[in-house]
């Protein structure tokens, strides 16, 4: 189940986004036999990545082999590098695209997005240092790109080189003493040490540098948390989601704040808006699932559910929320052992041993759906023996019927005996026979074994 107070941290540094480059044409290969032209083979692998298929999946591998055709025919095509690196990136083949960037960057040292993609790579190959190494590099050359010394400092904090960031941030402030990026820098460096005081006056510095920037109040707010001043930071977070009401990383905080203190109805609110900033969000669409859940939408947060199952297939958290939901909500048992077995079946690789935490979870489910079989059987039982005794009534009901005209005619014929008035039979009986007869008109069925 999602964590609620999971709270998304100090907003990254901005880094150059992926994005691959050239003109748009139509595909058109070579003639079988023919020398191919590495411009047309670029321009058909660009086309392919701004075409996708009917499903939506674009063809990053036939994109691929088109730019590592044209670099064969034209090594010094440094776009066309890049794009070998960008589609390589989005395949996973994480070594070809850093050979790919390294070989743009040697074609042109300035190609800076190709520097932010390659810092990237290296960065999900947990080699920050070589990230560094990748930025120090490039700003020896060109000393004067801020948007790369604050790429920079982003690697160094994953590096947690926290003094080399300070003075990463001091040359940025030595050529701009006002520049937001480098307060806002800096506040994220406290913060990662733990000074959070410090963190906070450099934010409010910022501040002061971009009013009405949404990021500061949410860094603040997010600071504010950690130091366990929970009022302040829905504060700075209901502030810098007045500003932009889609900003995606305060909505997420106040969502799962939200989510927190049973406020399902805001929660709801403020995961929405996130998506409808940044829709492929997995934060927000979890989120929402879980309010959702709340407000008792539970066939809207099923859906979605098995929307992000869809699109991430090994994304544990999904199936276990959708095992929640239909476990301990819906009482669908069967639906949630199911996704618990999905979930063992998506990650068939080996990385799950007996210990998991699925097969606990499973267990539980099967106990739940034991002891509801348990209650409905229960209450089966309840019904049949109400059946059972209705009938058993049913059946002492037209004894009585017999017994009273049996009992009629005997108080017909010795009803006026001297000896049965004396002796009080007939008041008896009279009695007896007025009170049966009122239980068979009356049909009180459940009345007949005390006559």
């Amino acid at each position: 189940m999602m964590n609620p107070r999971s709270i998304v941290l100090l907003a990254a540094l901005a880094a150059a986004p992926m994005v691959a480059c050239g003109p748009k044409k139509a595909p058109s290969g070579p003639v079988e036999g023919e020398t191919i032209n590495p411009r047309q083979a670029f321009s058909d692998g660009v086309q392919i990545l701004k075409t996708p298929g009917k499903n939506g999946s674009i063809d990053y591998a036939t994109a691929h082999d088109l730019f590592v055709a044209a670099v064969e025919v034209k090594a010094d095509f440094t776009k066309a590098w890049y794009n070998v690196g960008w589609t390589a990136q989005h395949m996973g083949n994480q070594t070809v695209a850093e050979n790919a960037y390294r070989q743009a960057l040697q074609l042109d040292g300035s190609y800076s997005e190709a520097l932010f993609n390659l810092a990237q790579v290296l960065t999900d190959q947990g080699r920050g240092m070589a990230a560094v190494s990748a930025y120090q590099a490039y700003l020896k050359a060109k000393p004067g790109d801020i948007k790369v010394r604050a790429n920079l400092i982003e690697a160094l904090l994953t590096a947690e080189m926290w003094d080399e960031a300070v003075g990463e941030v001091r040359e940025i402030l030595r050529s701009d003493p006002e520049d937001v990026s480098a307060y806002r820098a800096l506040s994220r460096v406290y913060f990662a040490k733990g000074e959070y005081g410090m963190s906070l006056l450099c934010a409010e510095k910022a501040k002061t540098l971009a009013k009405g920037d949404p990021g500061i109040y949410n860094n603040i707010g997010v600071t504010h948390l950690v130091m366990n001043d929970e009022v302040a930071g829905i504060a700075e977070f209901k502030t810098a989601i007045k500003l932009d009401p889609e900003n995606v990383e305060a909505n997420l905080n106040l969502g799962y704040l939200a989510v927190d203190s049973g406020h399902y109805d805001l929660a709801k609110t403020c995961f929405s808006a996130a998506l409808a900033s940044d829709p492929g969000n997995l934060d927000a669409k979890m989120g929402l699932a879980v309010a959702l859940r709340g407000v008792k939408e539970f066939g809207t947060a099923a859906k979605l559910y098995d929307a992000i199952i869809k699109a991430e297939p090994s994304y544990g958290t999904a199936y276990f929320n959708a095992a929640t939901l239909h476990g301990r909500y819906t009482k669908d048992y069967k639906r949630a052992l199911r996704y618990l077995e999905d979930y063992v079946r998506a990650t068939n690789d080996g990385s799950i041993g007996p210990d998991h935490q699925v097969y606990a979870r499973m267990d539980a489910v099967r106990a739940l759906q034991a002891k509801e079989d348990e209650r409905l059987a229960g209450i089966a039982r309840k019904k049949q023996e109400a059946v059972d005794r209705k009938k058993r009534q049913r059946q002492q009901f037209e004894h009585l019927k017999t017994e009273v005209a049996k009992l009629g005619d005997i108080m017909e014929a010795w009803g006026s005996c001297e000896i049965m008035i004396e002796m009080g039979g007939t008041e008896m009986g009279m009695m007896v026979l007025e009170q049966a007869q009122m239980v068979i008109e009356a049909d009180e069925v459940d009345m007949a074994a005390d006559v």
